[in-house]
This record gives C-alpha cells, sequence and structure tokens, in this order.
C-alpha cells in the first residue's frame, strides 16, 4: 500500500479529511449515490466541498458552494482571462475594471454593480487568494423561481473546477477565499459585533434550513444572535426590524426579539408587544411566550395593561373593563390570537365584555375555521350573538347647533348680548 501512495500518492479521502482538519470542519462519507464531501462553518456560513458527475459526458467537477443571504441580488462572476475572453471583449462582452492593473489584465470580472464589484475586489487579501489559484471561475449563483428549494433572497456563492481537486493547499486557499468574500460581500469586511446595521442584515435573513445531500443553510443560530445583540446594542433603530419578527415560527427567536425590545425600552415597541400577549406557544426555555412578553411590557411600565389582560384570560374580566388607557386595538388583535382549541371560553367572552365590536369580522373567521360544534366553536358563537346585538342598538342622534335664543332661561333672564355673538356675511342689499 506504501509503494502504491508513493508512485499515485495520498487519496482524495485522506486529503480531504486532513482539510476538513485544518479548516476545523466535518468530513462526510460517501455512498454510492452520495459522494463524499467536507463541509465547515464560518460566521454564519456554511461552506461545502464536493464532487459532481455529468451523467451525459461523465465528466466529474469539484465544486465548493456557500448559500447567503443576498436580498440585494448582486451578482459577479470572475475567471482568468484567456484568448476566448479576449475574444468576448473583442464583440462587446466588457468586463469591469477594478482599478489594480496586474489584476485587470489577468481575470475578466463581470457584474451587475460596478462600485460593489471594485469594492469587493478592492481587498488586497481577496485578490491575493484569487491570484494563488491556477484555475478560477468563482460567482454568485441565482435560486430564484417556484422550484428552488432556497428561502427568498438567497442565493450561492458558487466555485467549480473541470476533474477531483486533491492538491490540499489549493483547497485550503479556496476555503480561505470564500470565508474572505463571505466576509465582505455580507459585512462588508467589517467586524460587525457592534454593527447595528448587520445585525438588523442578519435578523432580515430567512431562518429554516436547506439540505441537499447534507444541511448547506442554517438561518436560525444567526438570527437569534443578531437579535440578542440588538439587544445588547440599545439603539432604536433596531426596534421596528426586532418587531418583524415576533410572529416568526422560532420561538427561540421571538423570545430573544422580545428581550432586546426590553432591553431597548424604547415605547414603539409596546403596541407589537401587546399584540403577542395572548401567544401560548413554549420558547426555548419552556415559558411561555406570553410570559416574555408580559415580563418585557412591566419593564416598559404597561403592568396594569397586562395585569388586567392576564385577569381576563383568566375569566376576571372587572380589570379589563375598567382599563382606559391605550392600546385597544392591541388588545383585541391579542385576545383573538389567545382564541385556541378548548381554550376560547374566556377571551371570547372578554371581547363581548370589552364591546369590541371591531372584532366581529375576525370572530366570524374563526368561527368558520372551528365550526359551531365544539367549545371553541360554541364560545365564539355566543360572542357574535352579544356584539352584534350590541351593533345593532341604535346610536344617540349627533348633536345639532342650538340657536342662543332658542335656550331655555330662567323667568326675568336677560336675553344674550347678541352683540357678543360672531356675524355672518351680509347679503348685497340687505338691512344695516
Amino acid at each position: 500500500m506504501s509503494a502504491l501512495k508513493s508512485l499515485f500518492g495520498a487519496s482524495r479521502e485522506e486529503i480531504w479529511r486532513q482539510l476538513a482538519r485544518e479548516v476545523g470542519g466535518q468530513f462526510h462519507d460517501g455512498s454510492v449515490f452520495r459522494p463524499s464531501a467536507v463541509q465547515a462553518r464560518t460566521d454564519d456560513w456554511i461552506i461545502t466541498l464536493d464532487t459532481l458527475s455529468d451523467p451525459n459526458s461523465g465528466a466529474t467537477y469539484t465544486r465548493l458552494r456557500a448559500p447567503y443571504f443576498n436580498p440585494e441580488r448582486f451578482r459577479f462572476e470572475i475567471y482568468r482571462t484567456t484568448f476566448f475572453s479576449d475574444l468576448g471583449k473583442a464583440l462587446g462582452m466588457q468586463d469591469i475594471e477594478v482599478g489594480h492593473p496586474r489584476f485587470d489584465r489577468d481575470f475578466v470580472i463581470k457584474g451587475n454593480a460596478p462600485g460593489r464589484v471594485r469594492r469587493l475586489f478592492d481587498s488586497q487579501k481577496i485578490r491575493r487568494l484569487i491570484d494563488d489559484l491556477p484555475r478560477i471561475r468563482l460567482s454568485v449563483k441565482a435560486h430564484e423561481g417556484m422550484l428552488s428549494k432556497f428561502p427568498a433572497g438567497v442565493d450561492e456563492l458558487h466555485f467549480q473546477a473541470t476533474g477531483t481537486i486533491k492538491d490540499l493547499g489549493r483547497l485550503r486557499t479556496l476555503f480561505d477565499l470564500f470565508a474572505e468574500v463571505l466576509q465582505e460581500l455580507c459585512h462588508e469586511g467589517k467586524a460587525y459585533e457592534d454593527d447595528v446595521r448587520i445585525h438588523m442584515r442578519r435578523l432580515r435573513a430567512p431562518g429554516g434550513q436547506i439540505r441537499d445531500r447534507h444541511l448547506i443553510w442554517e438561518g436560525n443560530e444567526p438570527r437569534r444572535d443578531a437579535a440578542a445583540a440588538l439587544g445588547r446594542l440599545g439603539d432604536p433603530a433596531a426596534g421596528p426590524t426586532l418587531a418583524s419578527v415576533l410572529e416568526d415560527k422560532d420561538t427561540a427567536l421571538v423570545a430573544r426579539a422580545i428581550e432586546a425590545l426590553a432591553r431597548i425600552g424604547d415605547a414603539k415597541a409596546i403596541g407589537p408587544l401587546v399584540c403577542r400577549l395572548g401567544d401560548t406557544k413554549a420558547a426555548d426555555d419552556g415559558r411561555p411566550i406570553r410570559d416574555h412578553v408580559a415580563d418585557a411590557l412591566r419593564q416598559l411600565g404597561e403592568g396594569v395593561l397586562v395585569d388586567a389582560f392576564l385577569s381576563a384570560a383568566g375569566g376576571d374580566f372587572a380589570r379589563l373593563k375598567a382599563y382606559d388607557g391605550e392600546y385597544r386595538e392591541e388588545i383585541i388583535e391579542a385576545l383573538c390570537n389567545s382564541i385556541r382549541w378548548r381554550s376560547a371560553e374566556h377571551p371570547a367572552n372578554a371581547l363581548a365584555e370589552i364591546h369590541a365590536v371591531e372584532a366581529l369580522p375576525r370572530l366570524r373567521a374563526i368561527l368558520t375555521n372551528f365550526g359551531g360544534r365544539n367549545p371553541t366553536g360554541q364560545a365564539v358563537a355566543d360572542a357574535i350573538r352579544r356584539l352584534e346585538a350590541r351593533a345593532s342598538l341604535p346610536r344617540a342622534a349627533a348633536a345639532a347647533d342650538v340657536e342662543v335664543d332658542t335656550l331655555p332661561r330662567a323667568a326675568g333672564e336677560p336675553r344674550p348680548d347678541r352683540g357678543t355673538l360672531p356675524r355672518g356675511s351680509r347679503a348685497p342689499g340687505g338691512p344695516r
């Protein structure tokens, strides 16, 4: 075996296993239908190295890829200059010059945003890593359309080369290049720990996972980390972005966003938080989201509102009926959100008790979904009947303008001084 190794060199598996150790990644064994792969995480991204076979030609390709959040739809492609690329330029396929003459001479660079292309390749480290590779075709691969398994806004940094790459140094350079380019594309090459704008961008990225042979995208943890960082940084500008994830299906993220809003302390967060007071789903710590919201609202000075709502959710409506503070619309939203199978009686009754006629369209939709033959449907139907009865009551007539002279007055009381009343314009030719 040692003689064969000295003759043919180390196997791909040996080299790729060594690569996995050097980049702090994981080697995945292959099978008949799935090639082996190396995966490594760098900040928010997963870089995957594997091979791909063309079923028509039988050719094998080595590829690296890393999905990333790309809402701006920035595209670029870079490859070495050849005779054919020079021919393409002569035919009008001009590339973008980035302002570094030797690099511009050696590489063809295309993109849909020239200014951003120049900023990307203004990085000396990125240019050096690319220069160290004898063959390169690096691009952003779009993933759009109904058949895409990628979430909206997620594209892929992609490298592909003919043959199986077994040069450990070249593979390590490719991993380093991917890490640098991703940092530049997503974090503008900055240390982002204290950058509010970058954390807001991270939070806007999709959650969930993408699997293609292996897990190649994991969006939940970076978003949770971003929410916690925004709370630590305390900038009110992050409030709307944090509030936008309060209905996310990742309850761990929701809990962190709630805590962040409480730490920031901006009163503009109160309304969105009140809407979630009816959310009984469990967060990752086992506590209902509602409890996290209640804690946050107390920190924001809304303890009276919280106590009134929670009492009503338990069947005691007196405090909520007496509550005369703000956020009625949000309280109604939270009560509607509280209506769940076998737990609708109290929130439905609370809506009737506070005369929430504006909730009728929502309640009718809930009744349609649940039907009227179960406890939830019956409670909702009863609330609808009570609110419809109230809505049909005659309204007080609007107050009309009353002539001062017609008002009742005590006997002997002088008439009001008409000279002090506002005068209308005199008609032409009328009495003076």
